[in-house]
């Protein structure tokens, strides 16, 4: 059988250095394959590589990739992206358009003209193939990450194409919508639909690939059937992967709270409110996890919390002084005080500016340190997020998602806060670098006496670092209380999934 995707000793440089070298596989048609790896072992280059897209400073040095007959590098012909590849990436906020109504993106990801009175129903079909209501009048800020990407899901199946390269589709899904997704992609299979999957995610490929490719320092190191690799794996980085773990037993916090706030009740302009009368706490050295479901309003929260999104009702309290919800109308002392690290990396931090102007920009605006203390501070910043120097001088599009996230931690650490409210810094991580950052957070709130407002939507995260758990349902918080009474440690994670849904 003749592939529907051949990659040939695929050479892709950075420089000097080679990033994916020597890479060959094929796909044929209806077949689905992984490749996984952890975090810089090049997996996202190469799944760009087979859309015909290099990121600056990438060189395509040899090898190459033909999809359907048509070579991709080193200019794709028209029609391969969004035609006969659809594409979706582990960044779903800087793929939709933040000025364009999701409806309006969909009707346009089909590629032809619908009829006016045909609009709505297309928008509502694509939605309900990745398992969401009809959103089609709202914008993508008015979405969670998990909302945001089911709909780059359904824009990438609007075309029904005969490839769909997948960049870590599920990170930032719950539980119940992962479900939902991993169904849709599992019917795309059995209709003959390949599916190159780029995940981290090993517990969700299971049921839906045929085989398993593991890359480490840009080559591939093990490859073959799922059961194989996932069950007896052969490559030490495969092992890593599958056998990685952080535990950290919660603790008891006392004191007054450093941030408090209650009866917060947000909405977006005249649609239902999105939290209800939410209240949380949170003190010195604690970690408070925020858990619950896509669109339960978790980002809503963070960005409340942080003065981004003004709440009709609801009180802030600082170290028992009130704060501000609009982040203008607070000192600049204040501003420092709460820090916001979002789950999109990429979107937070400026492509055209290097890490060093990124995290030398805090130190002006809010402690506003002298220019001769810049590149002391940005060493220290580095360190305290455990990257090496030599990375300051870089663009964010050189660095690996999980590199891209601990730069925007540092950057919140550059403010020298009090509380850091972190929006699912994990969901888009490999299983070692999600592990390594869960750890740093726990070393820095024990170092610098943080209080940290984790949101997720995974319990195993929130297990693993959090003191205390607030548990958000339709926008409201169903339940509260220490980590360990809510989520046992004697329990699976799908125990743990059960009982809180059964309480809350």
């Amino acid at each position: 059988m003749t592939p529907l995707l051949q990659a040939t000793d695929l050479t892709l440089v950075a420089g000097a250095r080679p990033i994916v070298e020597r890479v060959s596989f094929a796909l044929a048609a209806g077949e689905a394959v992984a490749i996984t790896g952890a975090s810089g072992s090049g997996k996202t280059s190469l799944a760009m590589a087979i859309l015909g897209h290099l990121r600056e400073g990438v060189t395509h040095t040899g090898g190459s990739v033909v999809v359907d007959g048509l070579a991709s590098l080193p200019v794709p012909p028209p029609g391969l992206r969004g035609g006969l590849i659809g594409y979706v990436g582990q960044d779903p906020g800087s793929s939709l358009n933040p000025y364009a109504r999701i409806g309006k993106t969909l009707l346009q990801a089909t590629g032809r003209r619908v009829a006016r009175r045909e609009r709505a129903g297309v928008v509502a079909a694509l939605l309900d193939r990745v398992g969401l209501p009809d959103l089609g009048t709202r914008y993508p800020h008015q979405l969670s990450g998990g909302q945001q990407q089911r709909v780059v899901m359904a824009a990438a199946l609007a075309r029904d194409p005969r490839l769909l390269v997948l960049d870590e589709p599920t990170t930032a899904l719950d539980l119940v919508a992962k479900a939902e997704v991993v169904a849709e992609l599992r019917r795309r299979s059995v209709e003959g639909v390949a599916l190159l999957w780029i995940t981290h995610d090993l517990g969700s490929v299971r049921s839906v690939v045929d085989r398993v490719i593991v890359m480490d320092g840009g080559r591939v190191v093990e490859d073959g059937p799922v059961a194989d690799v996932l069950d007896r794996p052969v490559s030490s980085a495969a092992k890593h992967l599958l056998t990685s773990a952080c535990t950290t037993a919660s603790t008891t916090v006392t004191g007054p709270p450093v941030l408090r706030a209650a009866g917060i009740v947000a909405a977006y302009g005249r649609h239902a409110p999105v939290l209800t009368d939410v209240g949380l706490d949170v003190r010195a050295g604690e970690c408070l996890a925020v858990l619950g479901a896509s669109g339960v309003g978790k980002s809503t929260l963070a960005r409340t919390l942080a003065g981004l999104h003004r709440p009709s009702a609801g009180t802030l309290m600082l170290q028992g002084e009130s704060l501000a919800w609009d982040i203008h109308r607070r000192s600049r002392a204040q501003r420092a005080a709460v820090q916001l690290v979002g789950q999109n990396p990429a979107e937070a931090l400026h492509p055209r500016q290097t890490v060093r102007t990124a995290l030398e920009r805090p130190l002006v605006r809010l402690r506003a340190l002298p220019q001769s203390e810049y590149a002391g501070e940005v060493k220290l910043l580095l360190d305290a997020v455990r990257l090496p120097a030599e990375l300051a001088d870089r663009l964010p599009g050189e660095l690996s998602g999980g590199q891209r996230q601990r730069v925007a931690l540092a950057r919140a650490l550059a403010a020298r806060p009090e509380v850091i409210v972190c929006d699912e810094i994990t969901s888009a991580l490999d299983t070692v670098t999600q592990s390594d950052v869960l750890r740093m957070l726990t070393e820095l709130r024990a170092e610098l006496g943080l209080a940290i407002v984790l949101i997720t939507h995974d319990p195993e995260v929130a297990a693993t670092v959090s003191d205390r758990l607030l548990v958000l349902t339709g926008g409201r918080v169903t339940r509260t209380g220490p980590t360990a009474e809510l989520l046992p440690p004697s329990e699976s994670p799908e125990q743990r999934v059960r009982h809180l849904l059964a309480n809350s």
